[in-house]
């Protein structure tokens, strides 16, 4: 669809693809819910292909519990994001959707993503069209805030891509299966070392304090469709990450630092909301309110309980939502 809008000349059209496109994908979606299996806590719906050899990597796609709520999500917000973009933007409208659509492409894949590889390459391609997005649509400050935005989100994810080549050098494999069998299996010293790289990344993006001052600047200056972006699906991304990238590779490094995350979960909780007493810009206010929420879901993610991680799950999509 991205391409597609690229490629016609008229605004008009490129409008109108956009939104084929979003419900399009939406309609795919659908049947996820419909033919997913509840009781099964395998991968489902799975695509894998054979794609660098020597790296060991597959594209490999794939559903589960876990994932198939925000691959709805991220369907559902596409397609409101298109239709509250539909009169607001005027100027370079070809390009708009499109940025739009490949963050829709980001957002899937991501979630989707049945190994590491996969899993960076999406959570890297996903920082181009809101980069583009909230600098090139937004509010009066929208450079200052494109340019944090990405200052914050490159330096975590530099990190992460460290501990993947490091679990890649060790293990051999990327894939999310195999890493969460023989994940555990590493020295205590070294897993913190892992899970302290993969959270700082995460951290950026749920986000956590102190690294949540990029999203108040972001979510101020983008445009409504960029917000909803921000608000809606990409700090999920980061507790996403978490359920992924920690918890199932990194077990007893995060209870070993579960008093950390529990910390940063309260101050975030509490801060958040009080700094939303404040706020006269309503953008802001989302903004601010959406680092309490996440503090919540960080709580639950660090209680390492089954209860714990459905009521994370259920508070992000309804955060969502």
């Amino acid at each position: 669809g991205a391409v597609l809008i690229l490629l016609v000349g008229s605004e008009r059209r490129a409008r109108w693809i956009a939104l084929a496109a979003t419900v399009a994908t939406l309609a795919v979606s659908v049947p996820l819910y419909r033919y997913f299996d509840k009781a099964s806590s395998a991968l489902q719906f799975v695509e894998s292909r054979e794609w660098i050899p020597s790296w060991n990597v597959t594209y490999g796609m794939g559903v589960d519990g876990i994932s198939l709520p925000f691959i709805f999500l991220s369907s559902v917000l596409s397609v409101l994001c298109i239709g509250a973009s539909w009169s607001a933007i005027q100027s370079r409208a070809r390009e708009f959707y499109a940025a739009l659509l490949v963050a829709e492409t980001a957002m899937i894949g991501l979630f989707a993503a049945s190994n590491l590889f996969l899993f960076y390459i999406f959570w890297e391609l996903m920082i181009v069209p809101l980069f583009l997005l909230i600098g090139g649509w937004g509010g009066p400050g929208r450079v200052y805030a494109a340019v944090k935005f990405l200052l914050f989100t490159l330096a975590g994810s530099v990190l992460m891509l460290v501990g993947m080549v490091a679990l890649y050098h060790t293990f051999g494999t990327l894939d999310f299966r195999a890493l969460a069998q023989v994940g555990p299996s590493l020295q205590p010293g070294h897993q913190a070392w892992l899970f302290g790289a993969f959270l700082a990344a995460f951290a950026v993006k749920v986000p956590m304090f102190p690294v949540h001052t990029w999203l108040p600047d972001a979510h101020t200056e983008a445009p409504t469709a960029g917000s909803v972006i921000l608000a809606g699906i990409l700090l999920k991304m980061g507790g996403y990450g978490l359920f992924r990238g920690c918890a199932t590779l990194f077990p007893e490094a995060l209870l070993e630092y579960q008093w950390l995350l529990l910390t940063i979960g309260m101050v975030s909780l509490v801060y958040g909301s009080f700094v939303c007493l404040g706020q006269t810009n309503l953008k802001r206010l989302v903004a601010f309110s959406s680092v309490s929420h996440m503090g919540i879901i960080l709580l639950g993610i660090a209680t390492m309980e089954p209860l714990g991680f459905a009521g994370a799950i259920f508070m992000m999509f309804a955060h969502g939502i």
